[in-house]
């Protein structure tokens, strides 16, 4: 039996099914989340976007087959978070369960941390956001003022650069010279003096309820992604064996395997 079949075969023995990246996607830009109660009144750094299963690893296992949207879901019900430095960037940790049709569970350990944002189309777009949000909010306070202009800009459903710019004609120059005026305010944001963070979402799914070791192991995982310092091994390698090489313990036993950073150790219930 090749390594491949063999994995593929003791896919039920392991301590995690799936490892899970969930976060933004440059390639499709920002779309509102409809799902987490969008409020156009907020600014648009305040409010939720789509997120985006980004990469999960295997690409299925026997008897698990992948769901993307519903771990999507999952990882992030409250969509995509957006920050900038003046706000709290504290790493986020939650659980979940799967429940399938024949009775059996798959529970997912999720930690959600804030990363810079990078992508310049994601940055331009934030901006076009918040300008509009501006104009339309500065336009709705005067619009009782004989001299207000009678356009306004609407809320886009998707964000797209041509159709955002283009929405802000010269008649909105005026409005968009106040923005300036609101910069330091909370939900503001300036990429010239701000600095734009997403959440993003590391998640293990596994077939028994491990939460403290995933808890660790992910935790772990972040504070290597974002350290000055390389990890012994190519974090991967953790990956891998976190996937295809750590078992699941016997009942009533304690499994101890490496971490990015140090040991980690779980316990299985005995039987009853």
């Amino acid at each position: 039996m090749s390594a491949t079949a063999a994995a593929t075969g003791s896919a039920s023995c392991r301590f995690a099914h799936y490892f899970v990246v969930c976060g933004v996607d440059a390639e499709t830009g920002l779309e509102p989340d409809d799902g987490a109660g969008e409020n156009f009144e907020q600014s648009p750094i305040r409010r939720s976007f789509k997120s985006k299963v980004l990469v999960h690893y295997p690409e299925n296992t026997d008897r698990n087959p992948f769901n993307k949207d519903a771990v999507n879901m999952l990882c992030m019900p409250r969509g995509l978070s957006f920050r900038t430095q003046a706000d709290r960037l504290d790493p986020q940790f939650h659980s979940f369960s799967i429940t399938f049709d024949d009775g059996s569970c798959s529970y997912g350990f999720v930690h959600t941390f804030y990363e810079e944002v990078t992508s310049a189309q994601i940055i331009t777009a934030m901006q076009t956001l918040y300008q509009m949000h501006h104009v339309e909010h500065h336009s709705s306070s005067s619009a009782s003022s004989p001299s207000s202009s009678s356009s306004s800009a609407s809320s886009p459903s998707t964000c797209s650069m041509d159709s955002l710019v283009s929405s802000l004609d010269e008649s909105d120059a005026e409005s968009l010279a106040g923005v300036s005026s609101c910069l330091g305010c909370a939900g503001s944001f300036d990429p010239a003096r701000d600095t734009l963070y997403v959440s993003k979402a590391l998640c293990l799914l596994s077939p028994l309820p491990f939460l403290q070791a995933s808890r660790q192991f992910l935790s772990q995982l972040h504070q290597a992604v974002v350290s000055h310092s390389a990890p012994p091994l190519p974090l991967e390698s953790y990956i891998h064996n976190i996937l295809y090489e750590v078992p699941l313990p016997p009942p009533g036993r304690s499994l101890r395997f490496h971490g990015v950073q140090g040991p980690i150790m779980c316990q299985r219930p005995g039987t009853v």
